[in-house]
């Protein structure tokens, strides 16, 4: 395309590009793909810094309690603190009237196999690392 014949398309955007938002792995899958090697280059690191420093899960916790596993929103339960999450749980699980001591145990990204009690008040700081709790009554 000339200089000349170049003009620009609905809404001021370039022609080759599109209004909509791309997120950073769209740009850095498509500048992986480019012909050009330099930016294709380019989009290979992008991705695989994006894959080194991927940010926190966004799967849901699976809450364990006896017989019973349960799937619980990520976003929702770090959205509580410690004493709201476990009322929450609680409630989820039909244990509000419970007399008998509630423990919760934790499991972590990267060590799924070990479980440690929780720290109800750095809940917050913990909900984005945590794979798996466990209820024990």
């Amino acid at each position: 395309m000339s200089m000349s014949s170049y003009s620009r398309g609905p809404g001021g955007t370039p022609p080759s590009t599109s209004p909509v938002k791309m997120g950073s792995s769209d740009v850095a899958s498509e500048l992986a793909s480019s012909s050009n090697h330099i930016a294709a280059g380019v989009g290979e690191i992008l991705q695989a810094l994006a894959g080194v420093s991927g940010g926190p899960s966004t799967k849901p916790i699976m809450i364990e309690f006896v017989d019973r596993t349960m799937a619980l929103g990520r976003k929702r339960m770090a959205a509580m603190n410690g004493r709201n999450a476990i009322v929450y749980m609680k409630s989820k699980f039909g244990l509000l009237n419970s007399t008998s001591p509630f423990y919760l145990q934790a499991s972590f990204i990267g060590d799924e196999e070990s479980y440690v009690e929780v720290d109800l008040d750095a809940w917050e700081e913990l909900v984005p690392h945590i794979s798996r709790l466990r209820i024990l009554n």
